[in-house]
């Protein structure tokens, strides 16, 4: 276990436990709190120098508002021993990917159900726009759908794009929910 210092709290975590694949700009990783509650904490890739203040400001952001659809910050900041960055989060379930690949194609009304809470989580955070909307960034935790990754979001003030000028966005990968979406049959 590593030991991180953020700005509100003392956090280990566990870099052979990854959560999840490896994201453009970061790994999470099983954590827990000082009090030994489990988390989630993402290591972010990138430096001061590069775009890590981009999602720390978003963490700023939301941390403190009442989000009951979106994945909550516990903590983010520079750890200040090693100078890396990270983010602090609930511990998720699993995720839409993963519950699809496992439990394959869902029911009309389970998906329906999906997409409402997906749709709350979006409203809640209707000053981001999120653009990595996928299987893979929609989290159970507390029984319910949330939206988690907002790490290449932007906020909708009309503020220059968070991931700077020139930089892809989105994800590279087919998303399997749209994939077996497509090829359901239509009910009639």
């Amino acid at each position: 276990m590593k030991k991180i210092k953020l700005p509100t709290g003392i956090f280990e975590y566990d870099p052979t436990q990854p959560l999840g694949k490896r994201g453009g700009f970061g790994q999470v990783f099983a954590g827990r709190t000082a009090a030994g509650n489990e988390v989630a904490i993402k290591k972010l890739h990138v430096s001061a120098a590069d775009a890590a203040h981009r999602e720390l400001r978003i963490a700023e952001e939301l941390k403190g508002r009442a989000l009951k659809h979106v994945i909550p910050f516990i903590d983010s900041g520079e750890d200040a021993d090693t100078g890396d960055y990270f983010l602090v989060m609930p511990k998720a379930d699993e995720s839409l990917q993963a519950a699809v690949e496992n439990g394959g194609i869902m029911n009309a009304t389970a998906a329906a159900v999906v997409l409402l809470e997906i749709v709350k989580g979006l409203n809640e955070v209707a000053d981001l726009v999120h653009r990595d909307l996928k299987p893979d960034n929609l989290l159970r935790h507390e029984n319910g759908w949330k939206v988690a990754d907002l790490g290449i979001a932007r906020f909708v003030d009309g503020m220059k794009s968070l991931t700077g000028a020139g930089r892809p966005i989105g994800s590279s990968s087919r998303s399997l929910l749209l994939e077996r979406t497509r090829t359901m049959p239509h009910p009639t």
